[in-house]
């Protein structure tokens, strides 16, 4: 998730997970960050305006950067499996700061910023289809994060029947055959 692991943001960024471990982020405070990183409260100001912009500034950049990454697939993905065997991928290799960021000491914001980014990234990209395409891609999105995100929160294994309910509810073919022919 991080970029340059140098960078001041960065190095804020990693205070804050290893802070996020072993306290709610609403208990942590500028202070702890700080004396952890070891720089001057001014350069936290330069980056956040409070512990709070913090987590959602690391919320928002998580979630877009795994819903732009998702939307890329269905691009690319040769068949329906290998979209949902690619998409559950993605999202195991961020399952960490997830289950930080949404789990016992994070807060329901990222999921709300997963839905956020995902609606508005399918209407850019898919501004050109029916209401009624978005409408199913967009639930199909949200319903996959939900699944996935509920099952990372309380430590369950993930159901592939939940997975396999979602796939029910969206054509795959209809879907990357609209993309590719105009026709959605």
């Amino acid at each position: 998730m991080m970029a340059d692991a140098n960078s001041a943001r960065d190095r804020l960024e990693r205070a804050y997970f290893e802070l996020i471990e072993q306290t709610h982020y609403s208990k942590i405070t500028v202070s702890d960050i700080i004396r952890k990183v070891g720089i001057s409260r001014t350069t936290f100001y330069r980056h956040y305006t409070d512990i709070f912009d913090m987590h959602q500034r690391i919320s928002d950049r998580l979630a877009y950067s795994i819903v732009e990454e998702c939307a890329g697939l269905i691009m690319t993905a040769r068949s329906e499996q290998d979209y949902f065997d690619e998409v559950l991928k993605i999202l195991n290799t961020q399952e960490k700061y997830i289950l930080l960021i949404s789990g016992e000491n994070g807060s329901r914001y990222f999921f709300e910023s997963m839905l956020r980014c995902s609606q508005e990234l399918v209407y850019r990209i898919f501004s050109h289809c029916s209401e009624d395409f978005l409408f199913r891609l967009r639930f199909i999105t949200i319903a996959m994060i939900g699944v996935y995100v509920r099952d990372v929160i309380e430590g369950r294994e993930h159901n592939p029947a939940y997975i396999k309910i979602c796939k029910d509810l969206i054509d795959y073919d209809e879907l990357t055959g609209g993309i590719y022919a105009g026709k959605c």
